[in-house]
């Protein structure tokens, strides 16, 4: 059985992958690579390229025709209806994908937030070991999304301001931790001011990049 390799490219979507890992005559990977080599452009304007060319050459498969779509005339993409409509798509895309890796990062993080409190004082919700199952699964999902939330941000934006945020919330939260009485607690209200924020953010992001088209 051919075992699946992952795609070198770090700013393509699930479904450009699975379609490169089915790609028996590498002409889907050749546009892919001339795509990547547009080094002026961002990950989120190479993500619509890349899902334009996959939805066009779909459509002309199944029609039993030749996708009109090369890589001589890439530049004449984007004066397509059909193209406008992918950037939309592809933004709605993004910015769903941002909004539930930020629900998972708040509920997991606290989660980690949670367990580490139990462990400087010495008071677990079960016990020691029923605590630290759920403590390391919280961690590994709450980093799983941080690594999917930040690959989007890469794709779409160089500010370190998310990151910057991201800091600032959890050690914020850390220390309010940290410092006041278990009943008194405002870990997730930090947490969900930090992800409205960045959201907003985000938002504009996107929308600056549909703007341009």
């Amino acid at each position: 059985m051919k075992q699946k390799k992952s795609s070198p490219f770090q700013w393509v979507s699930v479904e450009t992958s699975d379609a490169l890992a089915h790609d028996e005559d590498g002409t889907l990977l050749s546009v892919i690579q001339a795509i990547d080599e547009k080094k002026d452009w961002s990950g989120l304007k190479k993500d619509v390229y890349a899902t334009f060319y996959l939805k066009k050459s779909a459509r002309a498969k199944k029609k039993k025709k030749e996708t009109k779509l090369t890589v001589e005339n890439m530049r004449t993409w984007s004066k397509s209806s059909a193209f406008k409509k992918t950037v939309y798509e592809v933004e709605k895309n993004y910015e769903e994908k941002f909004t539930m890796t930020g629900l998972m990062i708040i509920m997991t993080g606290t989660m980690v937030l949670f367990f580490l409190r139990a462990v400087l004082a010495q008071t677990y919700f079960i016990n020691f070991s029923v605590d630290a199952i759920v403590g390391a699964i919280g961690a590994v999902i709450l980093f799983s999304n941080f690594r999917v939330k930040y690959r989007m941000i890469r794709s779409c934006t160089n500010s370190k301001d998310f990151l910057y945020m991201d800091i600032s919330s959890f050690v914020l939260s850390a220390l309010l931790k940290m410092m006041l009485p278990p009943n008194i607690d405002f870990t997730l209200v930090v947490l969900i001011v930090a992800y409205f924020i960045e959201k907003r953010k985000f938002k504009f992001v996107l929308d600056e990049f549909l703007r341009s088209y």
